[in-house]
């Protein structure tokens, strides 16, 4: 590591005095990028960092000439430090803690002050929400009385924002009701569609409050309102499942591919933005499914289920790197 950062040091200029002795500082840290022959989950963050600080460095030089040449030559390197990155995550297996790992050293979303006590707001009412009791009954009446919320949310309308938080806080009780039923619901026998549907439905009823010609919350307001209830669902349902696997001695194909679902979507489906909203609560409940996720994967790998397990955390590496770039 110290190694590392010695020879990253000479490319760490903030301010380079022209436009050539910018592109010389980017090539030199393409050359010691392109000497990695592999390297650990630290090393990777800290020459990601480097690259991302001396981008823009380069780009702020680059801006005071125009010409194409200079330009073509900054675009040149940078695809050549991308190809090279992708090289170094390919030359190993990675883990999903690497992943988190890479999450919390390089995401670089920030919250403005309004926007981090409405998330701290959200947490809080999650909080609490969760302190209800679950719904009473079998798998059958459980998601008999989560149709008639969602059909009451309908008939009623999402009017006013108490309408919508009122709605939110007595669906996370009908969502962490059907989790415990998982392993019953999971087989296919009660149909969910009904839910899936009526849900949208509502969904677009409170997105619809920001829109309106005098809208009861703001476009940022409604985007982080209803992606910290995607967060909280999709942790929650993974979580469930993993728990439910553990206790299940086999699962049928139609079992296995719900499974496999519900724990590869945390994982496909949370970007830079998703984690920036989590709280420390989420991020160590993501250490545990990272920690739970390649057992349960092994185990529906046994059921013919074709999956590249050791593959995809590499995979989810090199998306949230390169893809900010």
């Amino acid at each position: 590591m110290a190694t590392l950062l010695a020879s990253c040091q000479p490319v760490s200029n903030d301010s380079p005095n022209s436009i050539g002795d910018a592109l010389v500082s980017y090539n030199e840290l393409f050359t010691i990028i392109k000497s990695k022959k592999a390297l650990n989950v630290e090393e990777l963050i800290s020459l990601v960092q480097e690259w991302r600080k001396l981008k823009t460095a380069v780009s702020a030089t680059l801006e005071s000439d125009t010409t194409a040449h200079a330009d073509a030559r900054h675009i040149s390197i940078g695809d050549s430090i991308k190809f090279q990155m992708s090289r170094l995550i390919d030359s190993r297996t990675w883990s999903y803690s690497d992943y988190l790992a890479v999450v919390r050293g390089l995401n670089d979303i920030e919250m403005d002050s309004v926007s981090q006590k409405l998330v701290a707001s959200v947490h809080l009412f999650y909080h609490d929400a969760g302190t209800a009791a679950p719904l009473k009954g079998s798998a059958k009446e459980v998601i008999g009385k989560y149709n008639r919320l969602l059909d009451g949310s309908l008939a009623k309308g999402i009017r006013t924002k108490h309408d919508a938080i009122d709605f939110l806080r007595k669906e996370d009780v009908a969502f962490r009701s059907f989790l415990l039923h998982l392993s019953t619901l999971s087989t296919g026998n009660i149909p969910l569609d009904d839910i899936t549907k009526k849900t949208g439905e509502v969904m677009h009823g409170i997105i619809s409050l920001s829109a309106d010609e005098y809208p009861v919350f703001g476009k940022s307001e409604v985007v982080i309102l209803l992606a910290m209830r995607n967060n909280r669902r999709l942790l929650q349902n993974a979580e469930a499942c993993l728990e439910s696997l553990h206790r299940l001695h086999r699962v049928d194909d139609g079992q296995a591919t719900a499974y496999l679902w519900m724990i590869l979507q945390p994982w496909i489906s949370l970007d830079g933005f998703a984690y920036a909203l989590m709280d420390e609560e989420q991020m160590r409940t993501m250490e545990k499914l990272a920690e739970m996720t390649p057992k349960a994967l092994d185990k529906l790998e046994e059921s013919d289920l074709p999956l590249d397990a050791d593959g995809l955390p590499a995979l989810l590496i090199k998306t949230f790197i390169l893809g900010y770039e």
